[in-house]
């Protein structure tokens, strides 16, 4: 149900950074369509107030959105999660989406933007900061990446072979070829290390994002 009107909608921000918690209370609080709670270092809500949007960082807002799904949110329960982060990685946006997020902000954009987003959120609509509807928009102009194409991409990023990746995978080194043929094609790219590039600008996959040992699935989902 939307929120009222003429009340003024309770927002909660959970975001662990201090400083960047305290500049979301005090700009909130400039507007009379707000009530502010800050959640502080134990990220509780101790007023016991119905919250209507929850401001966090990518983990905490997954982990409410997981706790949401499945019914042990608490107080939490029906309120609507804002995301506000620098993680503008195509993949990990798709998968807070997909988690239940309902709106996704990048740090450093306007504070007008962002006023936007927490009275959106308020009237049960859903709200994603111009870049990232970029990415997705973009993302949508192409043949998406399958889950396991995203696993090999990333191993190529952080510079592994086709037989390591193969090792990694637990895969034969002709199967990591045949994915390799198939996101070459679907990024338009000549080489791997095209590939790569082109998957670092667009977000497909991050930079240095550590990778799980032989035998352990890629913790990566895909970009579908």
């Amino acid at each position: 149900m939307a929120h009222e009107e003429h009340l003024p909608a309770n927002v909660l921000t959970l975001h662990p950074d201090p400083l960047l918690r305290a500049g979301i209370v005090a700009s909130l609080r400039q507007h009379g369509g707000f009530e502010v709670f800050d959640g502080g270092p134990d990220r509780v809500n101790r007023d016991g107030a119905r919250i209507d949007v929850v401001i966090a960082d990518y983990h905490e807002a997954m982990r409410l959105a997981g706790a949401a799904s499945q019914g042990t949110a608490g107080s939490l329960a029906a309120a609507r999660i804002l995301v506000l982060t620098s993680d503008d990685c195509e993949a990990d946006i798709r998968r807070a989406l997909e988690a239940g997020i309902h709106g996704y902000l990048l740090l450093g954009g306007p504070l007008s933007e962002f006023i936007e987003a927490v009275t959106a959120l308020a009237r049960d609509l859903r709200y994603l900061g111009r870049p990232v509807a970029q990415r997705i928009a973009d993302s949508l102009l192409r043949t998406s990446l399958t889950s396991r194409e995203i696993d090999v991409l990333q191993l190529v990023v952080i510079g592994e072979s086709n037989k390591a990746i193969a090792r990694r995978l637990c895969v034969e080194v002709g199967t990591v070829k045949t994915h390799m043929n198939g996101i070459l094609g679907k990024l338009n790219a000549t080489s791997r290390t095209q590939a790569a590039a082109i998957a670092i600008t667009k977000g497909i996959v991050k930079e240095r994002m550590p990778m799980p040992g032989p035998g352990a699935r890629a913790a990566l989902v895909p970009a579908s």
